[in-house]
C-alpha cells in the first residue's frame, strides 16, 4: 500500500475510534468553540451531543440550563438573551465536563455568496495599508469548509474561530471583513462574522429545498436548474486514477532549439533544467493520493499518479514549478508541451504566469485518459482563458509552472440545487445570529426574472429555518461590469440588479448596498472591496441598528409625467441629491414607441427632471441602464443611487 494511502487509512481509523468516544461524551459543533461570538439580545441556543438519555447542564456567565439527551443523543438548551460582553467560559456538563474558552457576547453576521464575496482581503484595493492594522481581537472570524451534499448536515466540517489578526483576516472575505470592522467600530461590541461561500456558484444551490416545497414556481426553478446542472448527482464521490510522464518541450517550427527534456521520474523524482519540483496539494482534496508509480511510461522508471476520489468541493492540482523559487522562465523559443498520460479520468492543462492571480488561467480543453500510455500535446497557441477573469496577454516569456487538473472520467463533479445550502448552511441555522450579507448573482446574469422569485424564497427559507423571522438580510447589488453602452439599450446585468433591488423593495427588513460605481468593466472581481463592505456596514447601521446615518443612497420611488418632462422622486435623499462629475448622466427616456434616447437631468429640489427634445410625449425613464453604464446620481452622503427603471416592458 502506497504511503500516502496507509497514512489516511490509520487517520480515518483513529478519527472513527475518537469519534465514537467524543459521541458517548457530550460534544458540541464547531460552531461553538474556543472564542465564538454569540447573538446579544437574543436567547442562546447551545446544543450538541451526548450519550442517550445523559443528563447534560450548561452554564454560562452566571446563567444555567439542564436537559437530557434524548433517545439518539441529541440535546439542546436556551439561555435567557444577554448583554454584550465577555470573554466568558461556557462551561457543559454531562458524563465528562467540557470548557469552550474565551466566549464573546456581541453581534453575529453570515456573510454568503459566490466569488466576489470570497475574494481575500489580500487582494483588495488599500491591503497593504489595511493588513498591518487588521488587528481586532474582539473581531471572531469562523471560515465554513466548502462541502455539497443532499442531506442536511448537522455540523460543518472541522473549522474554528479565529481572533481577527493581520495573518487571519489576510485571506478571510474582504467584504466580509470591511462590513465587520466598520460595525465594531460604530457599536463598540463583539463581531462575529461566519464565511459560508463559494466561487462560481448559483442561487439555487444556497436555496432550501423546503422553498421549494412551499411555492411551486420555485420548485420548478430548483427541478430546471438540476435537469441542466446535476440531474444525475449521486451524493457521492467520483473515482479517477491519472499517470502522467516524460513532460518535454516542443521548439518552435524552425528554431535552433532543440526538443528539451522538462521533467521526468525515471530518478524517482521530478525535477526541471531550472531547478523546479512537482507539488501536490493534499489537503485541496483529502481523499487522493499523490505518489511515484512503477513502471512508467516506456516500462521502465516511474509515472507520477494521481488517484482516489473527489466531490465538487475538491480541488486536484498537480503543480510544477518550473524554477525552485518560483520566478517566470522564458518559454518564447518553444510552441508547447508534450508528455504521455494514461488511466480512467479526465485532465486538464493549466499554464501559471505572474499577470494572471484570479485563477482565469490560459487553459486546455478537458481531456479523456485511456488504459494505455498516449501522448498528448500542448500547443501554446491554444490555450484559452475561460472569459470569467481579467482578459490577459499570454506571457510566452514569462511562464512560472503549469497545473494538471485530475478529474473523474465523467469531468467536473456537478452540483445540485440546494446541494449548498444542506452542506454549508443547514448546520448554521440553530446558530442564532443578527443577520446575513449577500454578495451573488452573477451566475444568475442571464436568469433575472428567474432571479427575482428565487432570492426572495432563499430569505424566506433561511428565516425560518433559522426560526428568526425578522432576521436582517443585505444584498450586495451587482456593480458595474461589462461594456460600457453607446446607446440605451437593453442589459441583462441591469435586470438582475433589479431584481436585487425590488427584493429589497419588497421583502421586509432587507436592504441593499449599491456598487455601480466600484466595479469594473474588465474584471468580474473588481478590487475595491472596502466600499462594497462600508456600505452593507452603513446600511445595516441605519436600519437594523436604528443610529442617526442615511443607509443608502437614493432610491427610486414614483415618477410623474408632467409636459414633456418626467419628474422622479426617491427615497434616501438623505441631505440632498447632488451630481458627481458634471452633469447628470446615465438617464434615457422613450415615449410611445419604446425607444430610448439619452436624456437631460436636472435636479430640483429633491427630485429629478428629465427630458429629450426627441421624445415629445415621454412615458417612461430608466437610469443606468447598462452592464457599465456611466450615471452619476448621489446623495450628498456619498451613497451612488440605484439603476432602476419605470416601465416594466420585457419583464
Amino acid at each position: 500500500m502506497p504511503a500516502r494511502l496507509w497514512s489516511s487509512s490509520i487517520l480515518s481509523f483513529l478519527f472513527f475510534l475518537f469519534l465514537g468516544r467524543a459521541l458517548a461524551d457530550p460534544s458540541l459543533p464547531h460552531l461553538i468553540g474556543d472564542h465564538a461570538v454569540l447573538q446579544r439580545g437574543q436567547e442562546i441556543h447551545i446544543w450538541g451531543q451526548a450519550n442517550p438519555s445523559e443528563p447534560i447542564r450548561v452554564t454560562l456567565a452566571g446563567q444555567s440550563s439542564a436537559t437530557r439527551a434524548d433517545a439518539v443523543g441529541h440535546w439542546s438548551v436556551h439561555l435567557p438573551p444577554m448583554n454584550a460582553g465577555g470573554p466568558f467560559v461556557l462551561h457543559i456538563v454531562g458524563k465528562t465536563a467540557i470548557e469552550v474558552k474565551d466566549v464573546m457576547i456581541g453581534e453575529v453576521w453570515i456573510a454568503s455568496g459566490q466569488s466576489n464575496m470570497t475574494f481575500e482581503l489580500s487582494g483588495s484595493t488599500g491591503s497593504e495599508e489595511e493588513l498591518p492594522m487588521a488587528d481586532y481581537p474582539d473581531i471572531r472570524l469562523f471560515t465554513v469548509p466548502r462541502r455539497v451534499t443532499l442531506r442536511p448536515q448537522a455540523d460543518t466540517l472541522p473549522a474554528a474561530w479565529q481572533l481577527c489578526s493581520p495573518d487571519s483576516a489576510k485571506r478571510f472575505s474582504a467584504v466580509a471583513y470591511y462590513f465587520a470592522r466598520d460595525l465594531y467600530r460604530k457599536l463598540h461590541v463583539p463581531i462575529g462574522i461566519i464565511e459560508s461561500a463559494w466561487p462560481g456558484t448559483a442561487i439555487e444551490e444556497w436555496t432550501p429545498p423546503e422553498a421549494g416545497q412551499r411555492d411551486p414556481g420555485v420548485n420548478n426553478l430548483l427541478e430546471e436548474f438540476n435537469d441542466r446542472q446535476a440531474r444525475g448527482y449521486n451524493d457521492g464521490r467520483l473515482p479517477f486514477l491519472l499517470e502522467f510522464d516524460d513532460f518535454e518541450l516542443i521548439p518552435v517550427s524552425g528554431s535552433s532549439a532543440h526538443i528539451l527534456p522538462l521533467s521526468d521520474f525515471d530518478q524517482a523524482r521530478g525535477t526541471t533544467p531550472w531547478g523546479g519540483y512537482w507539488k501536490y496539494d493534499f489537503g485541496e482534496a483529502p481523499d487522493t493520493a499523490f505518489e511515484l508509480a512503477a513502471p512508467g511510461h516506456g516500462a521502465s522508471g516511474f509515472a507520477a499518479r494521481v488517484s482516489g476520489s473527489i466531490d465538487a468541493s475538491d480541488d486536484t492540482r498537480l503543480e510544477l514549478r518550473y524554477r525552485s523559487d518560483g520566478t517566470a522562465q522564458d518559454f518564447s523559443p518553444y510552441s508547447g508541451i508534450r508528455f504521455w498520460v494514461r488511466g480512467d479520468g479526465q485532465f486538464r492543462f493549466r499554464s501559471l504566469q505572474p499577470t494572471i492571480s484570479d485563477w482565469d488561467d490560459y487553459s486546455s480543453q478537458l481531456s479523456q485518459a485511456t488504459p494505455d500510455w498516449k501522448p498528448v500535446t500542448i500547443s501554446f497557441a491554444d490555450l484559452r482563458q475561460d472569459g470569467w477573469g481579467v482578459p490577459k496577454d499570454f506571457s510566452l516569456n514569462a511562464l512560472t509552472g503549469f497545473v494538471l487538473e485530475c478529474l473523474p472520467k465523467s469531468g467536473y463533479p456537478l452540483r445540485p440545487s440546494s446541494g449548498l445550502y444542506q452542506g454549508m448552511m443547514a448546520a448554521l441555522m440553530p446558530y442564532k445570529f443578527r443577520g446575513v450579507i449577500w454578495y451573488q448573482g452573477e451566475s444568475n446574469a442571464l436568469e433575472a426574472r428567474d432571479y427575482g422569485h428565487l432570492l426572495p424564497a432563499l430569505i424566506q427559507g433561511w428565516r425560518v429555518a433559522s426560526h428568526q423571522s425578522d432576521m436582517s438580510f443585505l444584498i450586495v447589488q451587482l456593480p458595474n461590469h461589462g461594456a460600457i453602452p453607446t446607446e440605451p439599450g437593453e442589459s441583462a446585468w441591469a435586470e438582475l440588479r433589479e431584481a436585487q433591488l425590488q427584493t429589497a423593495k419588497t421583502v421586509p427588513n432587507t436592504g441593499m448596498a449599491v456598487t455601480i460605481d466600484v466595479g469594473d468593466p474588465n474584471d468580474l472581481h473588481p478590487h475595491r472591496k472596502a466600499e462594497v463592505g462600508a456600505r452593507l456596514a452603513t446600511y445595516a447601521l441605519g436600519t437594523t441598528y436604528q443610529q442617526p446615518v442615511v443607509p443608502s443612497g437614493p432610491l427610486f420611488e414614483s415618477s410623474m409625467v408632467q409636459g414633456v418632462t418626467i419628474q422622479l422622486r426617491f427615497k434616501f435623499t438623505g441631505s440632498g441629491l447632488q451630481s458627481r462629475g458634471g452633469d447628470l448622466r446615465g438617464f434615457a427616456i422613450a415615449g410611445p414607441d419604446r425607444k430610448f434616447h439619452w436624456a437631460a437631468a436636472q435636479i430640483e429640489g429633491d427630485m429629478v427632471v428629465v427630458s429629450s427634445p426627441e421624445v415629445k410625449t415621454p412615458v417612461a425613464v430608466r437610469y443606468g441602464w447598462g452592464d457599465s453604464p456611466e450615471c452619476n446620481l448621489y446623495n450628498f452622503e456619498g451613497l451612488p443611487a440605484s439603476p432602476f427603471r419605470t416601465d416594466d416592458w420585457g419583464r
